[in-house]
């Protein structure tokens, strides 16, 4: 079983988009994939189709409960595509989590089951805006990490500290499990997207090739709740998306 995440501690870089439409390409090709939401917005799963309510069981009960994810663990509109979602809640967890014993180890924990069975073929985490607890918990269980970046100044600033930050928490064993990933690429903004690419010159062995263009229909089929493979004008994005995903399967051995 393979776990990959999307992080970035900075927002609006296309972390959850990313995350259904991956772990919708690898569902199609029939690998049993979870999708893990770590982020209290919890829009995973209403990307996907699936509704969960503020008192819902989510992630917020699996960290503060110390359970088995498989107690929340949901199948999808999508074959062979499962979610352990999120709601709001999981931010007041964040919270209590930074004066617990161990904080870092609670997702770990929780999926020992999945791990020891072997349910899964591939495991993909959409990860919350910050650095803190639930980043923790996420980055010990990974093995790979794709940092989504958009091609703006502000998703830029901070990149050093996050990267830091994902070394840090497992002690070097991710130095070289890490990429960067252009997303929401605007095609027109030729001369913006070379300034950004120069300022991340000094990562530039670590930038995945297939860039993630920004189209509406990305965010028209995560309105709809269906990945943007299923949308009737989403051809282009899909064809975006099965391009990212050989590269990701080459860049993390998935099989």
């Amino acid at each position: 079983m393979v776990t990959i995440c999307l992080a970035n501690h900075k927002g609006g870089t296309g972390k959850t988009s990313l995350t259904i439409n991956l772990g919708t390409y690898f569902a199609r090709k029939k690998l049993k994939v979870l999708l893990v939401d770590m982020d209290p917005q919890g829009h995973v799963a209403p990307g996907i189709g699936v509704e969960v309510g503020y008192n819902d069981r989510s992630m917020a009960d699996i960290l503060s409960n110390q359970e088995d994810i498989s107690k929340i663990i949901q199948k999808t509109p999508v074959k062979n595509l499962d979610i352990a979602p999120a709601n709001i809640r999981l931010s007041l967890v964040n919270e209590t989590l930074y004066n617990s014993f161990k904080r870092e180890r609670r997702l770990m924990k929780s999926m020992d089951s999945i791990y020891k069975n072997k349910t899964y073929n591939l495991v993909i985490i959409d990860c919350p805006p910050s650095l803190g607890p639930l980043i923790e918990n996420t980055l010990m269980v990974v093995d790979y990490c794709l940092i989504p970046c958009e091609p703006s100044s502000r998703s830029i600033d901070g990149l050093a500290d996050f990267i830091l930050k994902l070394k840090e928490v497992r002690e070097g064993a991710l130095d070289d499990n890490w990429s960067i990933v252009l997303s929401r690429v605007k095609k027109a903004a030729r001369l913006t997207n070379e300034v950004i690419e120069e300022k991340l010159s000094d990562y530039k062995d670590r930038i995945l090739k297939t860039k993630i263009y920004e189209r509406e229909s990305i965010n028209q089929a995560q309105m709809a709740g269906i990945p943007v493979f299923d949308f009737p004008r989403g051809a282009q994005a899909s064809d975006n998306f099965t391009k990212f995903g050989k590269e990701v399967s080459i860049q993390c051995r998935i099989k």
